[in-house]
């Protein structure tokens, strides 16, 4: 029962934003830095939202119900191109 990355937000703000919405479906959200190793201050950094592995795919449902395809970033081909 590990925890997945299931999006990716152009910033803390956003991210944390997003993450409220998933966890008012009741899914457990956390983010993850994308570029540094922890948050000194708001990061202006992308920033990945990850949930557990068996709420993956709620959490990606629950997140796209809210915000529009246009609104999300591209996903990265491969999750080291974070």
């Amino acid at each position: 029962m590990g925890w997945e990355v299931f999006a990716t937000a152009p910033d803390q703000m956003i991210g944390e934003s997003w993450c409220v919405l998933v966890r008012s479906a009741g899914i457990d959200c956390k983010l993850q830095p994308g570029d540094v190793i922890g948050f000194i201050g708001v990061s202006v950094l992308p920033v990945r939202l990850m949930a557990k592995s068996e709420d993956l795919e709620i959490a990606k449902s629950v997140l796209e119900s809210y915000i529009g395809d246009d609104e999300l970033p591209p996903e990265p081909e491969h999750a080291g191109d974070l």
